[in-house]
């Protein structure tokens, strides 16, 4: 008999848990209706960026409820719009607006089309296509102008030429690394006129920009750059496709640097703006074992950089590295030519070290007083002098660290990159020839580190990675 009950009480308890979980009610099944879409252009031509074009639309439904309209703005193969709007009830009607911008492959004439789609809550659809007519601003003249009034490379800026369809100047002598705004007119002070069409960057890509995007930081300027070129010579442009290309004649290595003339001043590729106007600098190509004249510096024996180069006697010097483009610096106080791969060398083809208590080898040395990458004083290139081996020569300085008893004030990392990141620990290296120890104190596990012994000269510093050695050579 209990049984029985307790049985009834379960089935009783599952019927009225299933009953919960119900819906209160179904979705309404409607007929499955269509849509009727009318639509209407307002606007019969668009300027590509710069006019909008409008229609009108009205959707009818008598037997089903609306749920979307879809429209789709297409210049070409070109998306100008892509969204979807809510349609609810029976009845929808609409003035609709969408900016029509200036983009490549947007061809003079072209049919800009309107894509409609109206569906109903049952899927049901109806399609309509509008068209207008869609206008090129008229491109007849084009300026390569500097983006800024103070931009100096540019000067002026420099008109270009039209031939077959395409803009194109020459001989133009510009840097291997330029800025620039493309414009249908600039004026004779090196300005921008706004008022015609611009050509800068925008997300990434070239685009017809505005003033008031140029100046909000939205848009910039054209970058050209190309460390193989001796200079760039040619800029040719389609103003259909906005395909953009540009060269010079490729870079020789050079016969001869005057650090006065050749380098420039307060190097760009130099972070840190404080540090820039104690160095001229440029990026250079140099052919391995060449030999070259040294002008301009005080003297040539001791401007020589200790790693890259040879004092052949007189003026002339002999490029050990491999042949490439190198940064080029002059500290122009010490008198020292100092010298980096470009940005794009990569580990294992080259080697940094970073740290404090050293500086570059120069006639009056100085050391860093702090970790970083934004100066060339502090950190140090490698020249590689064997596969995975790597020679620094630096001036260094060690004095007893009051902060850490035992420990000096040279403390140092060697890193794969011209940056934080791939480090080689100390810990597993064998070092030799001078009082320097792989530290194992928390936080600082792995870095090189001198004891408190005092030493000060130039040091050549051999990393060998394939027998994991590390050892130091006072050669001044």
């Amino acid at each position: 008999m209990k049984r029985n009950i307790l049985k009834t009480i379960l089935w009783c308890s599952l019927i009225l848990l299933c009953a919960a979980c119900q819906p209160d009610s179904y979705r309404k099944v409607y007929p499955e209706g269509k849509p009727e879409l009318t639509a209407q252009m307002i606007t019969s031509d668009v300027q590509y960026g710069q006019d909008s074009l409008a229609f009108s639309v009205e959707i009818k439904e008598t037997q089903t409820p609306l749920s979307t309209l879809r429209v789709k703005v297409l210049v070409g193969m070109n998306v100008i719009a892509n969204t979807e709007l809510r349609t609810p009830d029976y009845y929808y009607a609409q003035t609709l607006s969408f900016a029509v911008p200036f983009g490549p492959n947007m061809p003079e004439g072209e049919a800009v089309k309107v894509y409609l789609t109206a569906t109903n809550v049952e899927g049901t659809t109806t399609d309509l296509i509008l068209s207008c007519t869609g206008h090129r601003p008229q491109i007849e003249t084009l300026y390569i102008m500097p983006p800024t009034i103070d931009y100096t490379p540019l000067g002026k800026g420099k008109q270009m030429t039209m031939e077959d369809g395409h803009f194109a100047a020459y001989d133009l002598g510009y840097p291997k690394s330029m800025q620039c705004l493309l414009a249908v007119v600039g004026t004779k002070f090196g300005r921008v006129d706004w008022t015609y069409p611009v050509f800068g960057m925008l997300n990434g890509k070239l685009s017809f920009i505005t003033k008031e995007q140029f100046e909000a930081g939205e848009a910039t300027a054209i970058i050209l750059e190309n460390d193989q070129v001796e200079s760039i010579d040619t800029i040719i442009f389609d103003p259909l496709t906005f395909e953009l290309t540009y060269g010079g004649k490729v870079a020789q290595p050079i016969s001869a640097l005057n650090v006065l003339t050749d380098l420039e001043e307060e190097p760009a590729s130099i972070a840190s703006s404080s540090v820039r106007k104690l160095y001229r600098g440029a990026k250079v190509f140099f052919a391995k074992d060449s030999e070259f004249t040294l002008t301009g510096v005080n003297d040539v024996a001791a401007a020589c950089n200790y790693d890259y180069m040879a004092y052949q006697g007189g003026d002339k010097v002999k490029w050990l590295g491999e042949t490439g483009m190198y940064n080029t610096y002059y500290h122009i106080a010490g008198d020292y030519i100092v010298i980096e791969p470009l940005a794009d060398a990569v580990y294992p083809d080259v080697m940094w070290l970073c740290g404090v208590g050293m500086g570059q080898p120069t006639s009056a040395p100085e050391v860093t007083s702090g970790w970083g990458f934004d100066s060339p004083n502090q950190n140090f290139a490698a020249r590689t002098i064997a596969p995975k081996t790597y020679q620094f020569t630096v001036y260094m300085k060690n004095t007893p660290d009051a902060d850490h008893s035992g420990w000096g004030s040279v403390n140092f990392k060697f890193f794969h990159q011209h940056g934080w990141g791939g480090e080689e620990a100390s810990t597993n290296y064998t070092i030799s020839g001078l009082n320097i120890i792989a530290s194992m104190e928390e936080s600082n596990v792995g870095n090189w580190w001198a004891s408190d012994a005092e030493f000060e000269g130039v040091y050549r510093i051999t990393l060998d990675m394939n027998n994991m050695t590390n050892t130091y050579e006072k050669i001044k």
